[in-house]
């Protein structure tokens, strides 16, 4: 038997080490967007998005939204963030700055209670809804940015603005699809976990579809976006102008007042009109015209009106040089008057005075013209009673807001703040220089008497008082002060 040991032995050929695939680094891109809203003259807004990338690039555009919708700088940085995302590759990892916080908050924040809830009550839920969908499509991450304030981000977020000004000046109608792919949102909300307040907005949304808007409020609304802008030079939208009715320092009466105001449903004016045999009362038996809201609280000629604007106004130069003009839409919509300091910054004790000042003496007014007639059967009223009761209408709500900014003794905070308090009243307290610096915790604090000055002895002064003879009635009897007679 033959050994083999010394026979070579056949190696078998090691195994190929294949090694692993490089997978390429995701691109990334960031892409600045923002909106701008133009107002014309005698023109609706427009509103255009802004999308910029870097210079000479070819996907820097601006482009109008919609026009079917509201013209806002919120819709329109939602717009802008959706062209983003439709503009960028699925496996590109993307992220959007923008000088706003709106859709970082949607999406981050609000995104999942919108769709638990069905989309129900959501503004602009169509593009949203489109944007979800989009950013859900996308392979690589999504992330949104603010940029800081004097940051370089700052700075190209300015330049998407230049475009979208540009061509919100310009108003050419662009075409957005903001369709939705059936597979990828259910219709509907669920019924599990649920709260009823949804399900009775939702049954509310699909009832005011088939309704059409009342011409009466759209004109009002109308009024009232022209007069504030033309008087604060704020663009205002219909939500922003529901908003300020409701906002809490008007009281809930007067509130109420506005809101039927901003509905043009006060059964004034045109009302009668419709009405056999009540038609008379259209007409202002003073004035001889419509009696309209308009000529109510501006131009009729009884006592009232006039004296109110003039110790309104009075009063307002205590703390500022300069008097808005009053007109219907300042007076409806003056919970969106807008005051800023040199500085730009909001002077929010100035806005809350106007607002409380133009509201309540607006209310007094109306109701100083159903008293006189509806109860006085068209007799005027006073000129002092008009002054006492607007005093003290203001007077109320000092010390109601004195009440609310005085320290619970359970330590907890104040219902309102002490110091917005302090800058709504300060410049039009009565002997505001006799007052301690902190006159929130002083009794007897008055405002309103420096509307009207006090009368100076002399001929043509005199003072009502009133003395009761034995057996006799009350007779006023008037005693002339530094006459002579």
């Amino acid at each position: 038997m033959t050994s083999r040991t010394n026979e070579p032995k056949e190696r078998k050929d090691p195994p190929v080490r294949r090694r692993a695939a490089t997978v390429p680094a995701p691109v990334a891109i960031e892409i600045f967007i923002a909106g701008s809203v133009h107002v014309p003259s005698s023109k609706k807004a427009c509103a255009a998005t802004g999308t910029f990338i870097e210079e000479g690039d070819m996907r820097n555009k601006g482009k109008c939204i919609p026009v079917v919708g509201e013209q806002s700088l919120y819709t329109a940085e939602l717009f802008a963030a959706l062209e983003a995302v439709k503009m960028t590759n699925r496996d590109t990892v993307l992220t959007i700055t923008s000088t706003q916080s709106y859709v970082l908050d949607a999406m981050n924040k609000k995104l999942p209670s919108w769709e638990n809830d069905g989309w129900v009550g959501v503004k602009h839920r169509n593009v949203l809804r489109c944007l979800a969908t989009e950013l859900k499509a996308r392979r690589a991450r999504t992330m949104f940015k603010v940029a800081a304030p004097g940051s370089p981000e700052r700075a190209q977020c300015k330049k998407a603005s230049m475009l979208a000004k540009r061509s919100a000046r310009i108003q050419t109608e662009e075409r957005w699809d903001l369709t939705i792919p059936p597979d990828t949102a259910l219709p509907g909300l669920p019924l599990q976990g649920n709260r009823q307040r949804v399900f009775y907005r939702s049954i509310w949304e699909i009832k005011s579809q088939v309704l059409s808007p009342r011409p009466s409020t759209l004109m009002m609304l109308e009024t009232v976006r022209r007069d504030v802008e033309t008087t604060f030079g704020r663009h205002v939208t219909e939500a922003d102008i529901w908003q300020a009715v409701a906002t809490k320092d008007i009281l809930p009466r007067i509130a109420q007042f506005l809101w039927k105001g901003l509905h043009n449903a006060h059964r004034i004016g045109i009302y009668w009109t419709h009405i056999p045999e009540c038609e008379d009362r259209a007409i202002c038996q003073e004035c001889g015209v419509l009696e309209d809201l308009n000529h109510i609280l501006l131009g009729c000629k009884s006592p009232g009106q006039e004296i109110i604007w003039q110790a309104a106004e009075s009063l307002w130069r205590g703390k500022e040089d300069k008097w808005p003009a009053v007109s219907l839409g300042t007076i409806l919509g003056c919970g969106l008057a807008g005051f800023r300091d040199e500085n730009g910054k909001a002077k929010r004790g100035t806005q809350r005075l106007y607002q409380i000042l133009i509201s309540e003496s607006a209310y007094l007014i109306w109701k100083l013209r159903n008293d006189r007639v509806i109860s006085r059967d068209r007799a005027p009223t006073m000129e002092e009673e008009i002054r006492n009761r607007w005093k003290y209408h203001l007077n109320q709500h000092l010390q109601s807001d004195i009440t609310l900014a005085n320290r619970p003794h359970t330590g907890k905070r104040p219902a309102l703040a002490p110091s917005l308090v302090t800058d709504t009243w300060s410049g039009t307290l009565d002997d505001e220089h006799r007052l301690p610096t902190n006159w929130l915790q002083e009794p007897r604090v008055l405002v309103g008497s420096r509307a009207f000055p006090r009368a100076r002895p002399g001929r043509h002064n005199s003072y009502t008082l009133s003395a009761l003879a034995p057996g006799r009635l009350k007779v006023p009897v008037v005693f002339n002060v530094g006459g002579d007679d």
